[in-house]
């Protein structure tokens, strides 16, 4: 599901099949930009429409054919609560790739990231989050991670899996009681690090769903996410794990 503009429904003809995509037409088209330096930091810009995906938009999709809601904003207007309470409802899983809910732009359109403003309004219908290692000290004002606070947040909010990337440390899943890390995987080359937290908690999310255990979805993330960075299109996991 995704908000565009009329003007730019031709970028969707870069996708094999637009069957699975629900389009909202919006008056203005979200544009992001990621700039990567030789050492791979990265500048990010973009112009921020206030294009939420509300409830209204999502009514004619059929929610009993699916299993979890990957929840994915941009920006802190992307997704609202009252969405994700609506896919809650309807007995999806939802998961939360939250780095968007910290996300605004200066005057000149440079990305900032600011603590997660009204957090208690989204976590309380979350049964998965995802964020990086600085994400996380932003979003829940903490000065380091340990394993108490992240349990400490697990609780207060309900919440079944938080896990946290880490880059080149790999990441950890933490669950209730649990705690589970996964190496990261080496990569050959780095061609382009865009998507690779959504690229992960996709891979993980597709082998929680075949029961696998946390470990082996872990692993198999940390494999997608590794053939992610060598490449700039998406990854297609069915080619490669057929």
């Amino acid at each position: 599901v995704l908000t565009i503009a009329d003007d730019d429904l031709k970028l969707l003809n870069s996708f094999d099949s637009q069957e699975n995509i629900k389009t909202i037409i919006t008056k203005q088209t979200m544009q992001y930009t990621n700039i990567y330096d030789e050492s791979m930091q990265r500048t990010q810009k973009a112009t921020l429409p206030e294009n939420p995906i509300g409830i209204d938009n999502i009514k004619d999709i059929n929610l009993s054919q699916y299993h979890t809601a990957i929840i994915s904003p941009l920006c802190e207007y992307d997704i609202p609560p009252e969405t994700i309470k609506y896919l809650k409802q309807n007995n999806l899983k939802t998961t939360i790739v939250a780095q968007g809910y910290l996300r605004s732009t200066d005057k000149d359109g440079n990305i900032k990231r600011h603590e997660w403003n009204n957090k208690d309004a989204y976590l309380k219908y979350a049964d998965t989050i995802i964020l990086d290692d600085e994400e996380t000290k932003k979003a829940f004002n903490l000065n380091e991670i340990t394993d108490d606070n992240i349990n400490e947040i697990l609780k207060k909010y309900d919440i079944e899996t938080f896990i946290i990337t880490k880059a080149s440390k790999g990441s950890t899943i933490y669950m209730q009681d649990m705690k589970t890390d996964i190496p990261c995987i080496k990569a050959e080359k780095i061609v382009d690090p865009t998507g690779l937290g959504d690229t992960y908690i996709a891979a993980y999310t597709s082998k929680i769903m075949e029961n696998k255990s946390v470990y082996e979805a872990g692993i198999f993330a940390a494999e997608m996410a590794k053939e992610k960075i060598e490449i700039i299109t998406p990854v297609n996991a069915a080619s490669l794990y057929a």
